[in-house]
């Protein structure tokens, strides 16, 4: 696929999204995070959620993509995702994120066997068949495309708000936070890299799909960040 094209084509899609709010750049539940305005049985019940229904599975899904593709620098690329997702090494924290996200979680007082093991709730549930299933019956270069640039292009920003509205409201320290910060500049990194080395994997017949494939991993995930009120007992 030509780079420019496919770079034209997700940045109109980008666009498209951002003009009908449909991207975490003008998600509800950051703007609530930004002025204190999740309860803390709210802030745990998304946090769990998140964990359990996305960052919980990053590296299994990074190694489904890695066993289908037959692309040698794409594998590089994959094997140092990898490497940071589960040793931390690139970023230098030498932990893994999903350690890193354990220890936000004991932060806010979610026990680390409690989050690991929470049932998920149906948002979470749409969004980790929706990652399983895009690795297992598309081509690698959808799922990587799918769900690296439908994460990654959004990250740094929403992280950065995160942060910020976690440390002023909820008096995070930011050791608490590392999880966050380590992706702000990692997933920049990956964002500004990965879309023209993705695109350039791609053959043409494949456009339409890779970018089905971003959007709806953009929604999935603004499903997922929408799910702050836990069930009633």
């Amino acid at each position: 696929m030509d780079v420019q094209k496919g770079l034209h084509e997700l940045d109109a899609l980008i666009k498209r999204l951002e003009r009908n709010n449909r991207t975490l750049k003008s998600h509800p539940t950051i703007e609530k995070i930004e002025h204190g305005e999740l309860t803390m049985p709210q802030l745990r019940h998304w946090a769990t959620q998140l964990f359990v229904g996305n960052k919980g599975h990053n590296a299994n899904i990074l190694g489904l993509i890695y066993a289908k593709c037959d692309d040698f620098p794409a594998r590089k690329a994959i094997v140092e995702n990898l490497i940071e997702e589960e040793l931390g090494q690139v970023s230098g924290v030498n932990r893994s994120h999903p350690e890193l996200y354990l220890e936000f979680g004991e932060a806010i007082g979610i026990p680390r066997e409690e989050l690991l093991h929470a049932r998920m709730t149906p948002d979470a549930t749409a969004m980790v068949h929706w990652m399983y299933w895009l690795a297992d019956s598309k081509p690698w270069y959808v799922t990587l495309a799918g769900i690296s640039l439908g994460s990654e292009l959004f990250n740094p920003d929403a992280y950065v708000r995160v942060i910020d509205g976690l440390q002023r409201h909820y008096h995070l320290s930011d050791e608490a936070l590392l999880f966050f910060s380590v992706h702000v500049k990692v997933d920049k990194d990956h964002g500004d890299s990965s879309a023209g080395s993705i695109f350039q994997a791609i053959p043409e017949s494949a456009a339409t799909e890779t970018l089905w494939a971003v959007e709806s991993h953009i929604e999935f995930m603004r499903r997922l960040w929408a799910d702050t009120n836990p069930p009633l007992a």
